[in-house]
């Protein structure tokens, strides 16, 4: 089912995160790529009690989310070594691989950098 996304939805869904899971930094952000596939970037989500289930549970009701709205998720994980994270990337890679995010393939000429994750939409069958 499509349902049109919005930065007011987006900001929103980021608000209820906030309101629901106290202490947590959390920012998203709506683009639309080339194909005119909407997507959905994670740009922020930070727990501070980590291993309390609070990561799972925003990542579930984030994927639900996209997939409400035909969206895919889209995020570079972040490291110690970046001064952005608390945990090491491999650790971040293997919890969003939890939720079906997987690497996105670099063109050949492309610089290697931080990995790009990418969730695509699940589509309830009817």
């Amino acid at each position: 089912m499509f349902v049109n996304l919005s930065s007011a939805k987006i900001r929103k869904f980021e608000s209820h995160i906030k309101k629901s899971y106290e202490g947590v930094i959390f920012e998203l952000m709506v683009t639309h790529n080339l194909r005119d596939r909407r997507s959905i970037e994670l740009t922020w989500i930070i727990v501070e009690d980590r291993e309390q289930g609070t990561g799972s549970a925003i990542m579930r009701e984030l994927c639900e989310f996209a997939d409400h709205h035909s969206a895919e998720i889209r995020l570079k994980p972040a490291s110690k070594e970046d001064y952005a994270a608390i945990t090491s990337r491999e650790r971040l890679i293997r919890f969003y691989n939890r939720f079906e995010f997987v690497m996105e393939k670099q063109k050949p000429d492309a610089i290697e950098g931080i990995p790009i994750l990418v969730r695509k939409p699940v589509i309830a069958a009817i």
